[in-house]
């Protein structure tokens, strides 16, 4: 069956996240750094792509490589993680 769309979304992860700790996912980035802002320095913004066919199933899951954004109290920087989260190994 043919694919109908690749859909970005992203996922906000708290400061000192542990492994099955709770993480937030968001249709826009501006939600998103809107709910790292609140969540307070050192939460993590990642964005994901989400594959789907005509029928809307699943058929992918993944990140967009290891790159993500980090509220600071003052800005957002970018990084390169090289180590993922627990949970965000999965959707890798």
């Amino acid at each position: 069956m043919a694919i109908k769309r690749v859909r970005i979304d992203y996922t906000v992860y708290p400061p000192l996240h542990q492994s099955g700790g709770q993480c937030w996912d968001f249709r826009t980035f501006e939600r998103a750094r809107k709910a790292a802002r609140a969540l307070g320095p050192g939460s993590r913004i990642y964005r994901n792509f989400n594959q789907t066919n005509k029928d809307e199933r699943a058929l992918s899951d993944w990140r967009s490589g290891k790159w993500f954004w980090t509220w600071d109290g003052a800005a957002f920087s970018s990084a390169i993680d090289h180590q993922l989260p627990k949970d965000a190994a999965s959707r890798e």
